[in-house]
């Protein structure tokens, strides 16, 4: 299975929140200097697949508000 298939699927796994506190984990790490480049810079790749990740996460929710609402106002 190639990276971008595994990362997919271990968000898919992750909720959210477990995605955020993963972002810390990772910026802790980078903000720590003591990793070598190579591995900073696949923390960093990491990093960025969760926070788009969380970006599309947070679009389809507020996709789903949106015609929760207006369904809401079509009843009314």
């Amino acid at each position: 299975m190639n990276k971008k298939k595994q990362t997919k699927n271990m968000l898919m796994d992750m909720t959210i929140e477990e995605q955020l506190l993963k972002i810390q984990e990772i910026a802790a790490e980078l903000e720590n200097g003591s990793l070598g480049l190579e591995e900073a810079l696949a923390k960093y790749e990491e990093g960025v697949r969760l926070v788009r990740g969380c970006a599309g996460q947070i679009d389809r929710v507020q996709k789903r508000i949106t015609i929760i609402e207006t369904e809401t106002e079509d009843e009314l």
